[in-house]
């Protein structure tokens, strides 16, 4: 069995001026003018986030049929289980708060 030789890649120039832009690229453009419309704060009044932080997320919901099990592992991630009360499926299988551990 003989070896066959690889087929050589075909010349790409483009792709040595992609990774040099330094060498091959324009100079940068004077930008644009900023309208009256965009100048100071263009967004409004800064809104209150309604969202709950992570530090309150991990303290559990208290969604009725979940359990938190503390948190596990070395990263310490928050972990838990759930009953059949918190399935929504058409046919859960235990009985709400039945249900063990781990």
């Amino acid at each position: 069995m003989t070896k066959q030789p690889k087929p050589s890649q075909p010349e790409n120039p483009s792709a040595h001026r992609s990774f040099h832009p330094d060498e091959y690229a324009p100079d940068k453009g004077p930008g644009r003018a900023v309208s009256k419309e965009e100048a100071g704060n263009p967004h409004g009044k800064p809104v209150k986030s309604r969202g709950a932080r992570g530090e309150d997320q991990s303290k559990g919901s208290g969604a009725k049929g979940m359990q938190g099990l503390g948190p596990r592992g070395r990263s310490q991630r928050p972990s838990g289980t759930k009953d059949a009360s918190a399935s929504t499926g058409v046919d859960p299988q235990d009985p709400p708060g039945k249900r063990g551990r781990g």
